[in-house]
């Protein structure tokens, strides 16, 4: 599905070291191609060891913020590494509420994603969104009357939202186990002119209760907020739309499993009706809106399909969108993703979910821009 344009090569003998090249050598090494038109950079024959440099961290910073999404592959990273990589690109923020037992790495900044269990069969990773396969003919298009596969924004409930967010795959299954990346910034591009302007006026209510109850159906092993973190968690309020402090460009933002409401910017939602959807995971028939937006977003000219392989490292923008699940679910195969994001920048962004299937990922919580 991803055009493998070249973006830049750079010729020379490519080897194998344990220490740190100098930046000269490791810039001369590194490959990277687009993988959709502008969208979505791979970088090849760069080792761990180079990730650590600075300077090659502000030249990735900066690819990142031109394509929305690097993926480099074939990397052997530690807790500690992943989120001294994920560094180059933003303050690491905290894991949401809730999902304590799938915290790991320095101060619990990288959340463990998939079907990993400890010895006494107790789950210690966030499962999928959903155990379903999602994808259709190989297509990751929204389906409206299915309402798969569950793409979403990162982080919209968050008091600081994300500007971005890292994955790392530890396990991968040898079938499934796939994401979906979508730009949000082109899809916004694409709307016609009244169709953008209608939607400058609208605000996503988005409520990590109302998110974790409505997976919960999905799938049973979703964790649930005690009425303590829900307290702790109250419904954000954020633009349908967000434009980077950085880049400039415009994105459709707030489409997550935790919006309940779409509204007019300034009006109210009633607090027993918004509880009332908090709590039972139901949509007020207002997003609906997001449901046809979601067609338009993800057609296949600003969508990336990533099937995992273990040792790849994904980052992106937050206004990009991502689809959660891993393809063809496999409970007998132990998958893992590690995930961070970075909080509070001075920015917009957005991101999209991954396929079903089991795949170990970690996830590093990135820096949200406030607008």
């Amino acid at each position: 599905m991803a055009s493998q344009q070249v973006m830049s090569r750079l010729r020379w003998n490519h080897f194998r070291c344990l220490e740190p090249r100098s930046f000269a050598d490791a810039a001369r090494n590194l490959q990277m191609k687009f993988l959709n038109g502008r969208f979505g950079a791979l970088i090849e024959h760069v080792t761990a060891a180079d990730l650590q440099s600075p300077e090659l961290g502000q030249m990735l910073r900066r690819t990142w913020l031109q394509a929305g999404l690097l993926v480099i592959r074939g990397l052997d990273l530690s807790p500690d590494d992943f989120a001294s990589i994920s560094r180059h690109f933003g303050v690491l923020g905290p894991v949401p509420a809730g999902r304590e037992h799938a915290k790991l790495g320095p101060g619990g900044c990288i959340l463990r994603i998939g079907n990993v269990r400890d010895q006494t069969g107790k789950l210690i990773s966030q499962p999928s969104s959903t155990k379903e396969n999602v994808l259709l003919d190989g297509s990751s298009q929204y389906r409206p009357a299915e309402r798969l596969p569950v793409w979403h924004t990162d982080g919209t409930f968050k008091e600081t939202p994300e500007a971005g967010t890292a994955l790392y795959c530890r396990q991968a299954p040898e079938e499934g186990g796939a994401t979906c990346f979508a730009d949000a910034a082109s899809a916004w591009e694409g709307l016609a002119f009244d169709q953008q302007r209608h939607l400058l006026k609208l605000d996503c209510i988005c409520s990590l209760a109302h998110h974790d109850a409505k997976l919960r159906k999905r799938n049973p092993d979703y964790p649930m907020l005690t009425e303590e973190e829900r307290k702790r968690n109250p419904p954000r309020r954020v633009p349908l739309s967000l434009q980077h402090p950085e880049t400039g460009r415009r994105a459709i933002y707030g489409i997550n499993s935790s919006t309940c409401f779409v509204v007019e910017k300034g009006q109210e939602v009633e607090p027993e009706k918004l509880e009332r959807h908090e709590l039972s995971g139901e949509e007020d028939d207002s997003v609906s809106i997001l449901q046809e937006l979601l067609v338009h977003v993800t057609a296949p000219k600003y969508t990336v399909f990533w099937q995992w392989k273990a040792g790849d490292l994904a980052s992106l923008l937050c206004q990009i969108g991502d689809f959660d699940g891993l393809c063809e679910f496999d409970p007998t195969f132990a998958a893992e993703v590690r995930k961070q994001s970075w909080v509070k920048r001075s920015a917009d962004i957005s991101r999209s979910q991954r396929t079903t299937g089991d795949t170990d990922l970690e996830e590093s919580q990135s820096l949200h821009p406030s607008i």
